[in-house]
Protein backbone atom coordinates (compact mmCIF):
# COMPACT_ATOMS: atom_id res chain seq x y z
CA UNK A 1 0.00 0.00 0.00
CA UNK A 2 0.89 3.50 -0.98
CA UNK A 3 2.32 5.87 1.56
CA UNK A 4 1.72 8.72 -0.28
CA UNK A 5 -1.28 11.33 0.48
CA UNK A 6 -3.22 10.83 -3.12
CA UNK A 7 -6.19 13.66 -2.65
CA UNK A 8 -9.67 12.72 -4.45
CA UNK A 9 -12.73 14.59 -5.27
CA UNK A 10 -15.98 12.98 -6.53
CA UNK A 11 -17.75 15.15 -8.67
CA UNK A 12 -21.00 14.27 -9.31
CA UNK A 13 -23.74 15.79 -11.17
CA UNK A 14 -27.18 15.81 -13.29
CA UNK A 15 -26.55 14.41 -16.55
CA UNK A 16 -28.67 15.58 -19.35
CA UNK A 17 -29.69 13.04 -20.99
CA UNK A 18 -27.95 12.55 -24.42
CA UNK A 19 -27.07 15.96 -24.62
CA UNK A 20 -23.00 15.72 -24.88
CA UNK A 21 -22.16 19.73 -25.18
CA UNK A 22 -24.81 20.92 -22.61
CA UNK A 23 -22.92 17.92 -20.06
CA UNK A 24 -19.24 18.82 -21.07
CA UNK A 25 -19.97 22.55 -20.03
CA UNK A 26 -21.71 21.79 -16.91
CA UNK A 27 -18.39 18.72 -15.73
CA UNK A 28 -16.21 21.97 -16.62
CA UNK A 29 -17.88 24.33 -14.65
CA UNK A 30 -17.52 22.12 -11.53
CA UNK A 31 -14.18 20.95 -12.04
CA UNK A 32 -13.39 24.82 -11.69
CA UNK A 33 -14.93 24.10 -8.36
CA UNK A 34 -12.51 21.80 -7.17
CA UNK A 35 -9.66 22.44 -5.16
CA UNK A 36 -6.53 22.78 -7.21
CA UNK A 37 -4.44 20.52 -4.84
CA UNK A 38 -6.69 17.30 -5.95
CA UNK A 39 -4.12 14.69 -7.30
CA UNK A 40 -7.68 12.49 -9.16
CA UNK A 41 -11.32 13.57 -10.36
CA UNK A 42 -14.03 10.80 -10.82
CA UNK A 43 -16.62 11.90 -13.14
CA UNK A 44 -20.17 9.41 -12.74
CA UNK A 45 -20.79 6.73 -16.05
CA UNK A 46 -21.74 8.25 -18.67
CA UNK A 47 -21.03 11.50 -17.81
CA UNK A 48 -21.58 13.53 -20.99
CA UNK A 49 -24.45 11.21 -22.49
CA UNK A 50 -26.36 9.12 -19.72
CA UNK A 51 -27.62 5.63 -20.88
CA UNK A 52 -28.35 5.30 -24.16
CA UNK A 53 -30.96 2.30 -25.07
CA UNK A 54 -31.09 1.88 -28.69
CA UNK A 55 -28.57 0.92 -31.42
CA UNK A 56 -29.45 3.58 -33.81
CA UNK A 57 -29.21 6.51 -30.91
CA UNK A 58 -25.92 4.92 -29.72
CA UNK A 59 -24.64 5.65 -33.25
CA UNK A 60 -24.85 9.00 -33.15
CA UNK A 61 -23.80 9.71 -29.35
CA UNK A 62 -20.47 7.20 -29.60
CA UNK A 63 -17.43 8.53 -30.08
CA UNK A 64 -13.86 7.58 -30.61
CA UNK A 65 -10.55 7.93 -28.16
CA UNK A 66 -9.88 11.36 -30.47
CA UNK A 67 -13.23 13.01 -30.18
CA UNK A 68 -14.57 15.64 -27.93
CA UNK A 69 -15.19 13.95 -25.12
CA UNK A 70 -11.63 12.67 -24.17
CA UNK A 71 -10.04 15.32 -26.04
CA UNK A 72 -11.76 17.96 -23.43
CA UNK A 73 -10.72 15.98 -20.52
CA UNK A 74 -7.06 15.83 -21.63
CA UNK A 75 -7.14 19.46 -22.08
CA UNK A 76 -9.08 19.93 -18.25
CA UNK A 77 -6.27 17.31 -16.86
CA UNK A 78 -3.66 19.65 -18.49
CA UNK A 79 -4.98 22.85 -17.24
CA UNK A 80 -6.06 21.98 -13.51
CA UNK A 81 -2.94 19.51 -13.00
CA UNK A 82 -5.45 16.53 -11.74
CA UNK A 83 -6.32 13.13 -13.29
CA UNK A 84 -9.70 12.49 -14.45
CA UNK A 85 -11.55 9.39 -14.50
CA UNK A 86 -15.03 8.68 -16.14
CA UNK A 87 -16.61 6.95 -19.05
CA UNK A 88 -18.41 7.34 -22.19
CA UNK A 89 -20.05 5.48 -25.16
CA UNK A 90 -17.03 4.62 -27.40
CA UNK A 91 -17.28 3.22 -31.29
CA UNK A 92 -14.70 0.28 -32.32
CA UNK A 93 -15.07 -1.94 -35.06
CA UNK A 94 -19.19 -1.44 -35.57
CA UNK A 95 -19.32 -1.94 -31.85
CA UNK A 96 -20.27 0.04 -29.01
CA UNK A 97 -18.46 0.25 -25.16
CA UNK A 98 -19.11 1.68 -22.23
CA UNK A 99 -15.40 2.56 -22.01
CA UNK A 100 -13.81 4.09 -18.60
CA UNK A 101 -10.76 6.49 -19.04
CA UNK A 102 -7.84 7.39 -16.57
CA UNK A 103 -6.56 11.32 -18.11
CA UNK A 104 -3.79 12.25 -16.70
CA UNK A 105 -2.04 16.05 -16.50
CA UNK A 106 0.97 14.71 -18.82
CA UNK A 107 -1.26 13.62 -21.62
CA UNK A 108 -1.19 9.72 -21.01
CA UNK A 109 -4.72 8.03 -20.94
CA UNK A 110 -5.63 4.60 -19.80
CA UNK A 111 -8.62 2.55 -20.72
CA UNK A 112 -11.19 -0.10 -19.59
CA UNK A 113 -14.37 -1.56 -21.37
CA UNK A 114 -16.86 -2.63 -19.19
CA UNK A 115 -16.98 -6.15 -18.48
CA UNK A 116 -20.39 -6.80 -16.35
CA UNK A 117 -23.06 -5.55 -18.71
CA UNK A 118 -26.79 -4.72 -17.02
CA UNK A 119 -29.44 -6.47 -18.72
CA UNK A 120 -32.53 -4.45 -16.98
CA UNK A 121 -31.70 -1.18 -18.33
CA UNK A 122 -30.79 -2.97 -21.97
CA UNK A 123 -27.46 -2.36 -21.72
CA UNK A 124 -26.54 -5.73 -22.52
CA UNK A 125 -28.64 -5.74 -25.87
CA UNK A 126 -26.98 -2.57 -26.55
CA UNK A 127 -22.97 -2.62 -25.74
CA UNK A 128 -20.45 -5.49 -26.78
CA UNK A 129 -19.08 -6.41 -22.78
CA UNK A 130 -14.78 -5.76 -22.78
CA UNK A 131 -12.18 -8.49 -22.71
CA UNK A 132 -9.56 -7.37 -21.02
CA UNK A 133 -8.64 -6.45 -16.87
CA UNK A 134 -8.57 -3.09 -16.50
CA UNK A 135 -4.59 -2.03 -16.39
CA UNK A 136 -2.85 -0.51 -13.07
CA UNK A 137 -1.95 2.81 -13.22
CA UNK A 138 1.16 3.94 -11.58
CA UNK A 139 0.07 7.45 -10.26
CA UNK A 140 1.94 9.89 -8.43
CA UNK A 141 2.76 6.58 -5.95
CA UNK A 142 -0.62 4.92 -6.01
CA UNK A 143 -1.49 1.72 -8.18
CA UNK A 144 -4.74 2.36 -9.40
CA UNK A 145 -7.20 0.70 -11.65
CA UNK A 146 -10.65 1.30 -12.40
CA UNK A 147 -14.42 -0.76 -12.69
CA UNK A 148 -17.48 0.45 -13.90
CA UNK A 149 -20.43 -0.30 -11.43
CA UNK A 150 -22.14 -3.34 -12.39
CA UNK A 151 -18.33 -4.33 -12.29
CA UNK A 152 -18.37 -4.82 -8.84
CA UNK A 153 -20.80 -7.35 -8.32
CA UNK A 154 -18.24 -10.08 -9.83
CA UNK A 155 -15.82 -10.08 -6.35
CA UNK A 156 -13.49 -12.51 -8.66
CA UNK A 157 -13.16 -9.48 -11.26
CA UNK A 158 -12.09 -7.03 -8.93
CA UNK A 159 -9.38 -9.18 -6.94
CA UNK A 160 -6.10 -7.55 -5.81
CA UNK A 161 -4.01 -10.12 -7.09
CA UNK A 162 -0.71 -10.37 -6.01
CA UNK A 163 -2.03 -7.49 -3.77
CA UNK A 164 -0.47 -4.93 -6.49
CA UNK A 165 -3.44 -2.52 -6.27
CA UNK A 166 -4.02 0.44 -3.78
CA UNK A 167 -6.74 2.14 -5.08
CA UNK A 168 -10.09 1.08 -7.30
CA UNK A 169 -12.23 4.00 -9.01
CA UNK A 170 -15.56 2.77 -10.21
CA UNK A 171 -18.30 5.16 -11.68
CA UNK A 172 -21.34 4.99 -11.49
CA UNK A 173 -25.01 5.13 -12.47
CA UNK A 174 -26.80 3.48 -9.65
CA UNK A 175 -30.23 4.66 -8.72
CA UNK A 176 -31.82 5.01 -5.12
CA UNK A 177 -34.03 1.15 -5.81
CA UNK A 178 -30.04 -0.28 -5.65
CA UNK A 179 -28.39 1.79 -2.78
CA UNK A 180 -28.07 -0.72 -0.06
CA UNK A 181 -26.40 -3.43 -2.42
CA UNK A 182 -24.10 -0.67 -4.47
CA UNK A 183 -23.14 0.41 -1.07
CA UNK A 184 -22.03 -2.27 0.71
CA UNK A 185 -20.39 -3.98 -2.51
CA UNK A 186 -18.17 -1.39 -2.51
CA UNK A 187 -17.11 -1.73 1.05
CA UNK A 188 -17.03 -5.69 0.36
CA UNK A 189 -14.66 -5.09 -2.28
CA UNK A 190 -12.46 -2.43 -0.22
CA UNK A 191 -12.19 -5.08 3.13
CA UNK A 192 -11.35 -8.72 0.70
CA UNK A 193 -9.00 -6.95 -1.54
CA UNK A 194 -7.20 -4.27 1.35
CA UNK A 195 -7.43 -1.41 -1.15
CA UNK A 196 -9.53 2.19 -1.23
CA UNK A 197 -12.40 2.30 -3.09
CA UNK A 198 -13.92 5.00 -4.46
CA UNK A 199 -17.72 4.95 -5.81
CA UNK A 200 -18.83 7.83 -8.06
CA UNK A 201 -22.71 8.11 -8.79
CA UNK A 202 -24.43 10.21 -10.38
CA UNK A 203 -26.96 12.77 -8.98
CA UNK A 204 -30.76 13.98 -10.60
CA UNK A 205 -33.18 11.31 -12.30
CA UNK A 206 -33.91 9.67 -15.52
CA UNK A 207 -36.03 7.16 -17.00
CA UNK A 208 -33.89 4.67 -14.55
CA UNK A 209 -34.98 6.12 -12.10
CA UNK A 210 -33.52 8.72 -8.72
CA UNK A 211 -29.93 9.36 -7.94
CA UNK A 212 -28.93 10.61 -4.69
CA UNK A 213 -25.20 11.30 -5.27
CA UNK A 214 -24.65 8.27 -3.15
CA UNK A 215 -20.90 8.70 -3.57
CA UNK A 216 -18.32 7.17 -1.50
CA UNK A 217 -14.72 7.01 -0.38
CA UNK A 218 -13.84 3.24 1.64
CA UNK A 219 -10.41 2.56 3.19
CA UNK A 220 -9.53 -0.79 3.08
CA UNK A 221 -11.22 -1.60 6.16
CA UNK A 222 -14.38 -0.62 4.87
CA UNK A 223 -14.53 2.89 6.57
CA UNK A 224 -16.32 5.39 5.17
CA UNK A 225 -13.37 8.12 4.94
CA UNK A 226 -13.86 12.22 3.67
CA UNK A 227 -13.45 13.37 0.03
CA UNK A 228 -13.64 16.37 -1.66
CA UNK A 229 -17.22 16.57 -3.26
CA UNK A 230 -18.65 18.58 -5.93
CA UNK A 231 -21.80 18.33 -7.69
CA UNK A 232 -24.99 20.30 -9.45
CA UNK A 233 -28.47 20.13 -8.00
Amino acid sequence: MSQEKLKIAVVSHDITWSDKEENIITIAELLNRVDKNTDVVILPELCCSGFISTIEHLSDIAETNNDSIILNATRWAQFFGFAICGTFIAKENERYYNRAFFVEPSGDISYYNKRHLYSSNLEKRCFSRGLSKSPIIRFRGWNITMQICYDINFPVWCRNSGNKIDLLLVPANCPKEREFQWKHLLIARAIENQYYVVGANRSGIDDEGDYNNQSYIYDCKGKNIACQSSKSD
